[in-house]
């Protein structure tokens, strides 16, 4: 959403750290221009100032310390020597003053109110930009000699906003630049976030997806092997339908890189109780589904696919039981088999299962049923019809 509105905006020009900067030092320069112009030249509204090119140099002065600053301020490496910068920048900006008797030189309250605003926090932010306003329109009230309040009035209120709103221009600016480096750095985590997301699902994906498989191509394997000097046609069949195993298995790390693995329970279900009985696990199957989704469809066969990898990898059991029903206000999953053993082992596609279920306001229990059982179970919550 950021990312659409900054391409969709003038914002968009601004949207790197890199561009932001220049954008800042293009904001300090017409007001360095200025400042020095009218120092030298007084613009064709000021006399000729005999100490100009005093002035000039204290005008370049003044609009160099403040651009540093401004620039170390937005890229947030200002430590305790900007206190100094604002000092320096409030004494090159006061001491022209001093010594002229026109208002030439108060444009520079633009860089004194500015420094303030960056270097302080809080109230003292405000005190600290507004002393210099403040100060400058007393100046200006005290040279003006105006007797008409009301012209006095209407004058000091036009330097008031161009004096705010030349210290303001610089404050933004430097904002800016903060908030372009601030977006930067947000993109550059999402865009790590998302890479470790990616990184997760397709490890997730491969754990669930080739488990099964390679479970079982070792077991069709051990059995072809044991078949063999007895039934060779028999170890034949079994060897051609480890090629298949492998076939299919390939065919869905392919899907699982594009993101593409698409899983149904019935498909599952079968597969499972046809490799557990290959297995020599007696299994039964008790399928009570009422119309799912097809989001938790997909869950309930992860499901199923897990629950059989993880008996036939760490399980001795010789029995097994696969239920799935309706139960308010949702469906639940079991599977209970009779061989936990004394370890269940290391059952680290459940964290995968548990992820699933959780981004469906789902629960995943796992564990031990008296001495010898192990019992897992996923409740997921349906949405009314």
């Amino acid at each position: 959403m950021i990312a659409a509105l900054t391409a969709s905006s003038p914002v968009a020009a601004l949207a790197t750290p890199h561009r932001a900067r220049w954008a800042l030092v293009v904001v300090h320069l017409p007001m360095i221009g200025y400042l020095t112009g009218v120092c030298w030249t007084g613009l064709g509204v000021y006399s000729a100032d005999p100490h100009r090119a005093l002035d000039v140099t204290f005008a370049l002065a003044v609009g160099a310390v403040q651009l540093a600053l401004s620039l170390r301020i937005a890229r947030g490496r200002a430590g305790r020597e900007r206190y100094a910068l604002w000092a320096l920048v409030v004494a090159l900006a006061i001491v022209p003053a001093a010594h002229h008797v026109d208002r030439r030189w108060l444009v520079a309250v633009w860089f004194a109110a500015a420094s303030g605003g960056m270097v302080f926090a809080g109230w003292v932010r405000v005190l600290a930009f507004a002393a210099p306003v403040v100060a400058a329109l007393i100046r200006v009230a005290i040279i003006a000699h105006e007797p008409q309040a009301s012209f006095l009035a209407y004058y000091l209120g036009y330097s008031l906003t161009i004096y705010c709103l030349g210290g303001g221009c610089l404050l933004a600016a430097t904002r800016v630049v903060q908030v372009a480096t601030e977006l930067s750095a947000s993109r550059a985590e999402l865009a790590d976030v998302a890479s470790r997301a990616e990184r997760r699902r397709a490890g997730r994906d491969l754990h669930d997806t080739l488990g099964q498989r390679l479970s079982a191509i070792s077991i069709k394997g051990d059995l072809a092997r044991a078949l063999w000097p007895a039934r060779p046609e028999a170890a034949a069949q079994e060897i051609g339908e480890i090629a298949g195993i492998a076939a299919q298995a390939v065919r869905e790390l392919d899907d699982v890189a594009r993101d593409e693995h698409e899983i149904a329970f019935a498909d599952e279900a079968a597969r499972a109780v046809a490799l557990l009985h290959s297995a020599g696990v007696l299994t039964e199957l008790r399928d009570q589904r009422p119309p799912l989704p097809p989001d938790v469809d997909r869950l309930l066969g992860w499901a199923v696919r897990e629950a059989s990898t993880n008996l036939l990898r760490h399980s001795t059991a010789a029995t097994c039981s696969i239920s799935v029903r309706a139960d308010e206000p949702g469906v639940v999953f079991e599977v209970l088999n009779d061989g936990a053993g004394r370890s269940s082992g290391r059952l680290g596609g459940l964290a995968g299962l548990a992820e699933r279920a959780r981004a469906l306001d789902g629960v995943v229990a796992a564990g031990r049923v008296g001495r010898e059982g192990f019992r897992l179970q996923v409740a997921v919550p349906l949405e009314p019809a």
